[in-house]
């Protein structure tokens, strides 16, 4: 091989390989994409007794990222309401708010959807109140993706703190937890004295190795059945 058909070669292999690497690398990233959202999911369920009611959280993460917390409200002041907010990429992407709102001393029924784009510009709203459409003005919209984020960071202190949300029921004579379904002990049993041996219970506390310590009863949150975190928003859309 002389040397002018050996730089041809060399010129060959350094166009081929300047076409290959950015596929080469686009599929790294790929590749990274995909094992970023294979990744597994963190769930916490804590609840907080304010001054003005009960604040029940469920929460999910993937690496410190928010991607869903639903909340129910039980509150003398705001009303009994439930939330559920979703976040693509950590960024806000659709709340969904319904229950009854507290104005004027009134319990009024309400609804509430937002959705937003990539920027954080809210592309959709709509806000009924007592069977009423209403706009919702910017300084609104900007309070409640304000508020999600207080949120996210509110169930991370919780947390820190194992301020738990724990509830369950009594069968045959049995505490039974509702996160597993199976019989346990509590620290002190005297706590749960003042429900019937038919009620559903809730408590804020933490539960280890089926044994739960109440930190304190949740008596304004009466439910029939284990409660769920809301889903309110359809993800398939």
């Amino acid at each position: 091989m002389n040397y002018s058909s050996g730089v041809f070669f060399m010129s060959k292999i350094s166009f081929l390989f300047s076409f290959l690497l950015p596929l080469i690398l686009s599929g790294c990233v790929a590749g990274n994409l995909a094992d970023n959202t294979a990744l597994p999911i963190t769930k916490v369920n804590v609840a907080e007794q304010k001054s003005d009611g009960t604040h029940i959280y469920w929460y999910l993460s993937r690496q410190n990222a928010p991607e869903r917390l639903g909340e129910r409200v039980y509150s003398i002041k705001q009303g009994d309401y439930q939330s559920d907010y979703q976040w693509q990429s950590g960024k806000l992407k659709t709340l969904l708010q319904q229950g009854d709102r507290l104005i004027d001393g009134q319990q009024v029924p309400f609804e509430l959807q937002l959705r937003f784009d990539s920027q954080g510009a809210a592309v959709y709203q709509r806000y009924k109140e007592d069977g009423h459409i209403l706009p919702l003005t910017i300084n609104e919209i900007a309070e409640l993706k304000q508020h999600s984020e207080y949120l996210v960071h509110r169930v991370e202190q919780l947390k820190s703190t194992n301020q738990y949300f724990e509830q369950g029921y009594w069968r045959q004579h049995q505490l039974i937890s509702c996160q597993t379904q199976q019989p346990m002990t509590v620290s002190d049993p005297t706590v749960l004295f003042s429900f019937s041996p038919t009620d559903y219970w809730a408590a804020i506390g933490k539960q280890k190795k089926g044994k739960l310590r109440i930190n304190k009863l949740l008596p304004d949150v009466v439910s029939e059945a284990c409660l769920q975190a809301p889903k309110l928003i359809d993800t398939k859309q």
